[in-house]
């Protein structure tokens, strides 16, 4: 699914849903006859470099998506609710560095995580088959085979979005699946 008022070509043999993943008429529109359900919503920045910048608006994407998925998925063929969440988010956060913890007090990447925290609640609370992968810094690099679980989150803490893709696809079809919140990274 792809924001309406958004410029996307797809590859060949993608199918574009246009609509809102906020809005439940499309949401289901987009789910129909689909297995899995894969949600890379977040918060994000005006200014993405900026972890002091304004929110883009609508400033919390991920609680209501959450409640948009929550109401929608049972009435539909998805068996696996798959979400991009982020390190430090809920009980990882006592497993990030000194700095990330300061961010999250003093920046507004504390008020992204505060929507991620509040979309792994409302999914715990649901009766959903669902998974919230929590990666570590992204980077741009090309595919490798080098994401893996990781206990800390250090200040050089990073993994690729080509991995953290793949991760999320793999996530969606395994069903020997036990970490709900796995937390991911290079090292």
């Amino acid at each position: 699914m792809v924001r309406s008022d958004r410029e996307f070509r797809p590859p060949d043999g993608v199918h574009v849903v246009r609509g809102s993943a906020l809005d439940p008429r499309d949401l289901a529109d987009a789910l129909r006859e689909q297995d899995v359900l894969i949600s890379c919503l977040g918060p994000q920045r005006i200014q993405t470099w900026n972890p002091w910048s304004p929110l883009r608006e609508p400033p919390r994407v991920a609680e209501p998506s959450a409640r948009a998925i929550i109401s929608v998925v049972p009435g539909t063929t998805v068996r696996r609710v798959v979400v991009i969440s982020a390190a430090g988010v809920g009980d990882s956060l006592a497993h990030t560095n000194a700095a990330m913890r300061s961010m999250l007090r003093r920046s507004t990447v504390g008020a992204m995580y505060r929507d991620l925290e509040r979309m792994e609640e409302l999914l715990r609370a649901s009766a959903l088959d669902w998974i919230a992968v929590r990666p570590v810094t992204l980077i741009n690099a090309p595919p490798s085979s080098r994401a893996r679980t990781v206990r800390r989150y250090r200040t050089a803490s990073v993994v690729g979005r080509a991995d953290v893709a793949a991760w999320l696809l793999r996530t969606a079809t395994d069903d020997a699946v036990e970490d709900r919140t796995p937390m991911i990274g290079w090292w």
